[in-house]
């Protein structure tokens, strides 16, 4: 068992929320963020629909153009309020630790296409949100970007939190951020994984998921620094595992999610018995969600069946990079408020993904012990033990 770190403070920028308050509300009221995108030109594209961001804050002064540094820089100012001491200590011993699978490529799309010039293009290199997140912070720690696709934001929080365990940093900011643009939605539609129809996870129509953007940060210290403050939670364990099967696909026996899941409750601590919620992965593909019930069956045996299992994607998209990590503060959120949102767009369930998905309305619950599980493209999957209190 490693040594939990306390996760103090959040903030987040998404379709459906531009801060924590407004982002829960329309977790249980139903505010779906999907609407046709109008950013760039769809009309030739299958799918024209994301969960786009219509109007973003309002960016700090001299905040740099880039829409990805705009999104992580409008989630950071909301940690100031739960964790501005922290983040005011030592600059030196600040870190940033930021997760993507994109990076800044949708500046680099629109330099190329001429509608920016070469300082845009500088600017979107693929660590360049997350450097200048942390010149927004005033953070001389360490800044890091890592990508294992759509698990992006689980890797992040994970390293985050062993770059505290480790004393390479006392305080970090870690998270996840994505982008739509046009490069990304060519790719979805050519791969033919995008659907036509509403999000449905583990719903017996569903057909595909959609693309979404945001970004979700949290504040990680070790437990003593924040003993003294409030706190939404604690993060007990992480672990990452790819099985590397298909570039695309899914491992169709969930190796790799497996692994991630039981090397995440190993270095917890917790047995699978103690587990009160799931946040799953739930992209609403027919092969993913299929795999991802059976492997939580496996790995948490007739628990599987008794607690319940839900996915938010349906409200916003997946917001790819973003995703675990505002699926991780969504779990923190469900433990303070004692309610597990519901998977937006179930309303058939699948026979084969026969466990408890909260269907339809919010569920009175007050999970401690949590599990959230993110995969992606490449077999990258990664699983969080989250502690609410």
């Amino acid at each position: 068992m490693r040594d939990p770190v306390a996760i103090v403070a959040a903030g987040v920028v998404t379709p459906i929320g531009q801060d924590l308050d407004a982002f829960w509300s329309s977790l249980l009221t139903g505010g779906a963020g999907i609407t046709r995108i109008e950013r760039f030109p769809v009309a030739d594209l299958g799918v024209g629909l994301g969960g786009e961001i219509k109007k973003l804050p309002p960016a700090p002064r001299r905040a740099p153009e880039c829409r990805a540094s705009r999104l992580l820089l409008a989630a950071a100012s909301e940690l100031r309020s739960g964790g501005g001491a922290l983040l005011a200590r030592d600059p030196a011993r600040l870190a940033v630790v930021v997760g993507t699978a994109l990076g800044g490529v949708a500046e680099g799309e629109r330099a190329l296409a001429g509608a920016a010039g070469l300082r845009t293009l500088a600017g979107a290199l693929y660590d360049s949100p997350a450097r200048n997140l942390a010149r927004g912070l005033g953070a001389r720690g360490p800044v890091l970007t890592v990508s294992t696709a759509c698990a992006s934001g689980a890797t992040a929080l994970g390293v985050g939190a062993e770059l505290v365990r480790e004393g390479v940093a006392d305080v970090v900011v870690a998270g996840g951020y994505d982008v739509l643009c046009r490069f990304v939605m060519k790719g979805f539609d050519v791969l033919r994984a995008l659907t036509r129809d509403a999000i449905r996870p583990f719903d017996r129509r569903r057909s595909g998921t959609l693309l979404g953007e945001g970004a979700g940060l949290v504040l990680l210290a070790r437990e003593q620094d924040a003993a003294a403050g409030p706190r939404l939670g604690r993060l007990l364990g992480h672990a990452s595992g790819s099985d590397g099967s298909h570039i695309a696909a899914p491992d169709p026996n969930g190796r790799g999610l497996e692994y991630s899941m039981r090397a995440a409750l190993a270095e917890a601590g917790v047995a699978p018995t103690a587990i009160d919620f799931v946040s799953a992965h739930g992209t609403a593909t027919p092969l993913n969600d299929r795999v991802e019930t059976n492997v939580l069956k496996r790995v948490l045996g007739r628990r599987a069946h008794e607690i319940p299992v839900n996915s938010i994607k349906g409200y916003m998209g997946h917001t790819m990079g973003a995703a675990a990590a505002l699926e991780a503060i969504m779990c923190l959120l469900a433990a303070r408020h004692g309610v597990i949102p519901p998977t937006f767009g179930l309303e058939d369930p699948d026979p084969e993904c026969d466990l408890d998905y909260v269907p339809r309305t919010p569920r009175a619950a007050r999970p401690r012990i949590m599990l959230s599980t993110s995969a992606g493209f490449g077999g990258c999957n990664a699983s969080l033990v989250l502690e609410g209190v």
